[in-house]
């Protein structure tokens, strides 16, 4: 028998979790950033731009080409501008993903100059009650609009993220309303993970359940899309979704696992923000000149290039799309088993309630 030969594909993206730290403490974050309450215990910790610069100087022999700047939240960085400004030196692109409660016209003006093509601000409800309430922080739901009309001032059409809760559901057609006032370039519905934060939502019932979630994508095909010119779109596993959410413009992309790395806060390679909480999946430090050995052969990363999508387990093992999925998400199958090549919790519970596209699965 002769072993699979496995290519070192390029790195394209780093992940950037600029901070641990976040001006909300939202009740279904998978991250857990740091609150104000451990920041003034000095436990904050902010990437250092000259770590950033090293890093990517690094990377950039294997490929890199594009940053997420991601948190914790991003824009509470006492240095995020410089950080943008060193995208820009690098000619790199770049996406935000934000709260948007310290977006000013300034710095939204300053992210379009420095090479940002896409924002996306979570959004958890259609009123301040419903979104401050989610995102344990008085006054947020007003400053996060501002956010978003300082973006639309400068040219963007944000995408917005509502995470998909009990206490918001009612809310998704007013929401839609919202998103069409502020001129959203697209709406995304976020499935919350059995992660941490979220692990204790889905324990007190308070997330909807796969069937819910599933009606919920009936009325974004059958209905609501129907009403609005801008994407909207539903994150569940690629074997629930249409045919022209899989090969259409306005589709859901699968995460780009074999190409992305992400850098923590503390100048950490790492899976992805997954390793601040997983010390297993964390691979050495920026700017020590090792991340061309990291990426070619750390062991794995050598794992996951030859065992996926082929050695994936239980219902993914079975679906027709793994080629195409690669398990949904491999970080949120190690935090919910410790196990890279797990069936997706999602499918895995659509599987045992009859839910799961029988069309799908092999013969």
């Amino acid at each position: 028998m002769t072993s699979k030969v496995v290519s070192v594909p390029t790195l394209t993206e780093f992940y950037v979790y600029v901070t641990n730290g976040c001006n909300c403490a939202c009740r279904h974050c998978w991250i857990v950033p740091a609150d104000q309450s451990v920041a003034k215990q000095g436990k904050t910790r902010f990437i250092d731009p000259k770590l950033l610069d090293l890093a990517i100087r690094e990377a950039l022999p294997l490929g890199l080409t594009a940053l997420k700047w991601t948190g914790g939240e991003p824009t509470t960085h006492p240095g995020f501008d410089q950080l943008l400004r060193i995208q820009k030196e690098h000619g790199l692109a770049g996406r935000v993903e934000t709260n948007g409660m310290a977006v000013t016209p300034g710095l939204a003006e300053l992210m379009r100059e420095c090479g940002v093509d896409n924002v996306s601000v979570s959004l958890d409800g259609a009123c301040a009650a419903t979104h401050d309430h989610n995102r344990n922080v008085a006054g947020g739901f007003e400053r996060t609009l501002g956010g978003i009309r300082s973006l639309s001032g400068a040219g963007y059409r944000p995408e917005l993220i509502l995470s998909l809760l009990g206490g918001n559901l009612a809310e998704i057609g007013s929401f839609l309303a919202l998103a069409a006032d502020l001129g959203a370039g697209a709406v995304k519905f976020n499935v919350v993970q059995p992660s941490l934060r979220g692990a204790e939502l889905h324990a007190t019932g308070e997330v909807p359940s796969v069937h819910e979630i599933l009606e919920i994508q009936g009325k974004v095909i059958n209905e609501w899309q129907q009403r609005y010119d801008f994407p909207i779109l539903i994150d569940v596993p690629m074997a629930f979704r249409p045919l022209q959410q899989l090969f259409g413009v306005n589709g859901l992309s699968r995460c780009g696992i074999f190409n992305i790395l992400g850098l923590l806060a503390n100048g950490q390679y790492a899976l992805c923000g997954v390793g601040e909480h997983e010390a297993e999946l964390v691979f050495g430090l920026a700017g020590c000149g090792q991340l061309e050995t990291i990426w070619q052969a750390h062991p794995l990363l050598q794992r996951l290039r030859a065992e996926l999508p082929d050695g994936l387990r239980g219902i993914c093992g079975r679906c027709l799309m793994r080629g195409t999925c690669l398990g949904s998400c491999v970080a949120t199958n190690y935090q919910h088993g410790h196990d890279l090549l797990a069936g997706y919790w999602f499918c895995e519970q659509a599987e045992v309630e009859g839910l799961f596209p029988a069309c799908r699965l092999k013969l």
